[in-house]
């Protein structure tokens, strides 16, 4: 360090004058941290400028320990923007940098100093950071292990080893996040390889504490090591399978602890777990054990997921799936994913017997007998309509996904009066989405109308579709109205000049109305 000290007195500027120290108050902390947190630069300079008066107050330890516990996402933001501005403008890392000469560093300036755009500095900091048994620096010691400077890398690459290996656990948890968000750069596998070998070989604590990490890329990459070197036990694989917090997890999980147990009370016990995607896999092994009945439960699951994969395997039996539905379809009512399964493998043959359901007793069964009919080709809008005023809005979003190939025959005065403010808002919001899709000047004349209402609960979108057809559309639209339109739409303009502006111009430009 003695050296590079004296290298660094010659390279720095006369040192700064010290700012008074002090904490700001905990509002443009939060602020500075939240915004650096979430990538934002301007947030991440302000973050820095806070920084210089805190290195020197006694409660310094406590943003270092919030600096420490964030997110890999803030430190590459601070890393960066330490080097934004314009050289030999005085930062808070030059402050840091001249105490770090002084010998006068604490936690926090040789966190800064690590991120100076001069790769002495940066060297001299890293080192001594590295002497210390603080792990608070890790997360920065991580960043500069992929440093541009083959010297700040190797002094950085030292000093996360030692940590590795001095208190794995406490190091684990802060190196891994920032060594996953380094892992792309052209030196920045060693550390992600380093991580992986303690993970592999070292400590159980250091693989719990990975295992329950905030980092979902951490929690990933612990399970997949874990796995692979044998240091899960069975009856945490099943734990985690059924109640773990990422579905992938769970999923990876699942698969080896049906693996693992090689009988079929694991796969049974997992049939009830929240996942689909993990009951699909007990409905796999079980299948493949020969408990076919298994399957034909998983027929009316309610993750499709798990009713397409029993689907497949009655195929793969030898079993039409759809006959299986259409004998269940005859209990009154039928369960919902009865009817959603018959729609996935059924044929038009299935569509009358479908049709009666349109009016299931559950929301969720006329929903999936709308999008059943929609999946074996009937939309009639005849039939559909009068579905468009159900009171659940689940019912009427299926409705429009169906109407809306046959948007531009529909009755525009039956749609019209299901805009008004009495209607409940999902049907105004179906109402206005197929006439929408009517036609242009259905669409433009809709909007004007809502415009015109500044109380409708659709007036901002009405007026953000105009803004986006005159801002995007207008100039490719070759088109103009119809005689039947042009008195209409031209009164509506004259109704919203007011509202909507200097771009009432070029609405009646585009219309082709005199402006």
């Amino acid at each position: 360090m003695d050296a590079i000290g004296d290298r660094l007195r010659g390279r720095l500027a006369s040192p700064p004058d010290e700012p008074p120290a002090g904490l700001p108050d905990r509002d443009s902390l939060d602020r500075a941290l939240s915004g650096a947190g979430s990538g934002d630069f301007d947030a991440a300079r302000e973050l820095w400028s806070l920084l210089s008066p805190i290195g020197r107050h006694a409660d310094a330890d406590l943003v270092v320990r919030r600096l420490a516990e964030a997110g890999p996402r803030l430190w590459l933001t601070v890393d960066a923007a330490a080097r934004s501005l314009p050289w030999g403008i005085l930062t808070s890392t030059d402050v840091a940098a001249h105490r770090l000469v002084a010998g006068r560093a604490g936690p926090l300036d040789l966190i800064a100093a690590a991120c100076h755009p001069d790769g002495f500095v940066r060297e001299a900091a890293v080192t001594v950071l590295g002497s210390r048994d603080n792990v608070s620096g890790v997360p920065v010691l991580a960043l500069r292990a992929a440093d541009w400077v083959p010297e700040v890398r190797a002094a950085a690459r030292r000093a996360c080893a030692r940590q590795l290996d001095r208190a794995p656990t406490e190091a684990i948890a802060l190196a891994a996040p920032v060594a996953r968000a380094v892992h792309a750069r052209r030196d920045g596998d060693w550390l992600l390889d380093a991580v992986a070998d303690v993970l592999r070989d070292g400590p159980p604590e250091a693989l719990e504490a990975a295992l329950a990490a905030e980092d979902r890329g951490v929690r990933r990459l612990a399970h997949t090591i874990g796995l692979a070197a044998g240091r899960l036990h069975l009856d945490r694989l099943v734990r985690t399978a059924e109640t773990g917090p990422d579905p992938s997890i769970r999923v990876l999980c699942a698969e080896a602890a049906i693996r693992a147990a090689g009988d079929r009370d694991v796969p049974r016990r997992l049939l009830a777990a929240g996942t689909a995607m993990v009951r699909a896999e007990a409905v796999r092994a079980l299948a493949a054990a020969g408990e076919m009945a298994a399957v034909d439960a998983a027929l009316v699951d309610t993750g499709a997921v798990v009713r397409a994969t029993a689907q497949a395997l009655l195929r793969r039996a030898g079993t039409d799936p759809a006959a299986r539905y259409r004998a269940l379809l005859d209990r009154r009512p039928p369960l919902p994913t009865v009817i959603a399964g018959l729609g996935e493998t059924g044929a038009h043959v299935d569509v009358e017997p479908l049709r009666e359901w349109l009016g299931h007793p559950s929301s969720r069964g006329r929903a999936v007998t709308v999008r059943a009919l929609r999946r074996l080709g009937e939309t009639t809008p005849g039939l559909l309509l009068p579905l468009l005023t159900d009171p659940v809005s689940s019912v009427t979003r299926q409705v429009v996904l169906s109407l809306l190939r046959h948007a531009d025959g529909l009755d525009e005065d039956f749609l019209r009066p299901l805009l008004r403010p009495e209607r409940p808002p999902h049907v105004q919001r179906a109402a206005y989405r197929l006439l929408r899709a009517h036609g242009l000047w259905t669409r433009i004349g809709v909007d004007l109308d809502l415009l015109a209402d500044p109380g409708h609960p659709l007036h901002a979108t009405a007026r953000a579709d105009l803004s986006h057809w005159l801002a995007h559309e207008a100039a490719t639209a070759y088109a103009v109205p119809p005689a039947s339109r042009v008195a209409e739409l031209s009164a509506l303009l004259a109704d919203v000049e007011e509202i909507f502006g200097t771009d009432t111009r070029l609405l009646r430009f585009h219309i082709g109305l005199p402006i």
